[in-house]
């Protein structure tokens, strides 16, 4: 568990540098060429006749006429991609930063609403910051006025999306005047309009600055985390995305991570799973399922009913996959909660554990539990409803207050929801909360979604959640263990690390187990000890070793028919990875109980291997290393093979 645990804080630490690799690719732009342009003279827009001429009156250097002209700049379209390029393409970016450095008040505040409206093109942010755009902001986002202050910030936001501007902000030290932005009573944000702009406007820089693991080590040590965290209490959804935004990019590492639930921050979060807006629904799923990794937090969660929110949203979004098993499977669909009975019979499922939803035809004359949605059985009718007949209430959400589901549901939020299911699933006694919350059947359906990302997590938190037997013979009824086999043939090394995890969980029961041999999924296992991840060939020897605790004839054969197979498990004995070597050692174990078996091994130089392992003063191999050898030993042939090898002294030591 504790192993399990620590890879998948080593998962959450690297998202953060994974988002800041994929914006690498954002370095390299083409520039807009002039003459070419200017030889299609004949194509061009109006608007960018206009910003032309404007531009020809901001050279002008009058303050009057610099003035109308920024006025008639902020009229030409330069919202539209065409007119952010047209004021690159006839030297308006450059002439804006001129204007910047002569703090002229009214002039300053109209160059920075136009850079504001041109910054949405990121050849235009390019070009802002290779004109030295990032110090002149910088400067203006200590102006005295708070409306200049905002609108710089609000700037260094859209041209802090590139990399390198991001890390020029940085070692500029830049992190700390925008943090200084933030450090207002939060009463007046409600009131004051223009500080609202600057608080929101810095927080989104800080958002486009945290992304980087410079950016989040300046903001600690500005003293960032307090200020935005002091934030999540405002009323203001347009502020709280930055400033949730600032979060989730910021947990990606351990030590911000203590920090945000020392503090109670996951709490604001859990009551922003609630609210209307998409993307801070988005946003502050996300950061709870990063934080959920730390145990303090995953019970919070639970605590605080913050899981069941999830769960709700978890068959909200999954409604397509859920509608398909139910038609696939009504019987298993009906005992374990997807599908329940009308009221007055009896049901396996507590009412306050089930989603809101619409209803269907005959919904509205039938009082069914909430969020379940009413169906007619086929062949009767609305009015069989209105007097009493028996229908069927499918647990099935279509997200009724909070936007219906959608074709296929929102895969971002899934992948989300999911997550931090399978964090807080961690727990054995979280399980048992999971469980009575009829999630688990929900995770089955989504077995088949087509996002890697949602299934990676939806598997992990399956592979928890198998651990309970209750929980695992729901995932077999639902064809989750054939599906689990079917997804052995992925290449995805996260996705396959979770679906060896799942397996060897599903292996412990026997039925289960025995599902898994009839559909090759031993052999498929055995493939993946190939795998040049060596987490994944840990994992996968893991899931065999499960897979072989049983004593049994058949199995020993099966495992003398892999062609190749006892080969490569002895090989993999040269391992450099602790992990792949203890799972090998437990495996060997097990595979050892068969005479036949431990010839076979013995020829392939298990004995010299195991040997040379007894030296080794790791603490986690030594027990599966002590027990591969014992297991050798049952031959009085092997045990002398040993004697001469010299593990005999290693052992007593």
């Amino acid at each position: 568990m504790k192993a399990s645990q620590e890879e998948q804080q080593q998962q959450a630490e690297g998202a953060g540098d994974e988002l800041e690799d994929e914006e690498e690719e954002e370095e390299e732009e083409e520039e807009e060429d002039l003459y070419q342009m200017d030889q299609q003279s004949t194509e061009l827009s109006a608007d960018y006749w206009q910003i032309h001429k404007m531009v020809k009156y901001l050279k002008v250097g009058n303050a009057t006429c610099t003035t109308l002209a920024l006025v008639g700049l902020k009229e030409c379209g330069l919202h539209q991609e065409s007119g952010q390029l047209a004021l690159k393409a006839v030297g308006g970016l450059e002439v804006l930063l001129n204007i910047l450095r002569t703090r002229n008040l009214r002039c300053n505040i109209g160059a920075l609403q136009v850079l504001e409206a041109a910054c949405g093109h990121i050849t235009t942010r390019n070009t802002v910051y290779k004109l030295g755009g990032i110090q002149v902001l910088l400067g203006l986002v200590g102006h005295t006025v708070v409306q200049v202050r905002g609108l710089a910030a609000s700037v260094l936001a859209q041209v802090c999306a590139l990399p390198s501007a991001r890390s020029a902000l940085i070692r500029d030290n830049g992190i700390p005047p925008l943090v200084k932005l933030l450090r207002v009573d939060t009463n007046t944000l409600l009131s004051n309009q223009d500080t609202a702009m600057a608080v929101e406007g810095a927080a989104r820089a800080l958002w486009a600055c945290s992304v980087s693991r410079a950016g989040r080590t300046a903001l600690l040590r500005a003293s960032g985390l307090e200020m935005v965290g002091g934030l999540l209490g405002v009323a203001r959804p347009s502020l709280l995305v930055p400033v949730v935004g600032v979060l989730h990019q910021c947990v990606a590492e351990a030590v911000f991570r203590e920090r945000v639930e020392a503090a109670g921050y996951t709490s604001a979060l859990v009551k922003l799973l609630h609210s209307p807006t998409p993307q801070l629904q988005i946003l502050a799923t996300k950061a709870i399922a990063r934080c959920s990794v730390l145990e303090a937090t995953s019970s919070r969660l639970v605590r605080e009913g913050g899981l069941e929110m999830l769960v709700n949203m978890l068959r909200r979004e999954a409604k397509t996959y859920v509608d398909a098993l139910i038609e696939k499977d009504l019987a298993f669909a009906r005992e374990y909660g997807l599908v329940i009975d009308a009221p007055g019979v009896p049901r396996s499922r507590k009412a306050s554990m089930m989603p809101d939803g619409a209803g269907r035809e005959g919904a509205s004359l039938l009082e069914a539990g909430p969020e379940g949605v009413a169906t007619v059985p086929e062949g009767g009718s609305a009015g069989d409803a209105a007097k009493g007949a028996p229908v069927d209430v499918t647990v099935s959400v279509a997200g009724e207050g909070e936007g219906g589901a959608t074709e296929g549901g929102n895969s971002e939020l899934l992948e989300a929801v999911a997550e931090a299911m399978w964090h807080v699933s961690s727990l054995p006694e979280h399980v048992v909360v999971v469980k009575e919350l009829t999630a688990v059947p929900v995770l089955v359906a989504l077995l088949h979604h087509n996002d890697e990302k949602v299934l990676t997590s939806v598997v992990g938190g399956l592979g928890e959640a198998a651990g309970d037997p209750e929980c695992c013979t729901i995932l077999l009824r639902g064809g989750g263990v054939t599906t689990l086999i079917q997804l052995l043939r992925r290449t995805s090394d996260k996705l396959l690390l979770n679906v060896t995890r799942a397996l060897g969980a599903c292996a412990a029961d026997e039925e289960a187990l025995e599902a898994l041999l009839q559909q090759d999924g031993l052999r498929l296992l055995w493939s993946h000890l190939k795998n040049p991840n060596c987490r994944v060939q840990a994992s996968a020897a893991n899931a065999i070793c499960t897979c072989l605790q049983q004593e049994s004839e058949d199995l020993a054969e099966v495992v003398r028919s892999l062609v190749g197979g006892i080969e490569l498990l002895v090989s993999l004995l040269e391992s450099e990875s602790e992990a792949v070597l203890s799972a090998v050692c437990a495996a060997i174990a097990r595979i050892a109980r068969d005479p036949q078996n431990l010839a076979i091994m013995t020829d392939y130089g298990a004995v010299t291997s195991l040997s040379k392992l007894a030296v080794r003063e790791n603490d986690s191999l030594r027990p599966y290393l002590a027990e591969a050898i014992a297991a050798c030993c049952v031959s009085r042939e092997t045990g002398l093979l040993f004697g001469q090898a010299g593990a005999v002294a290693p052992l007593v030591q």
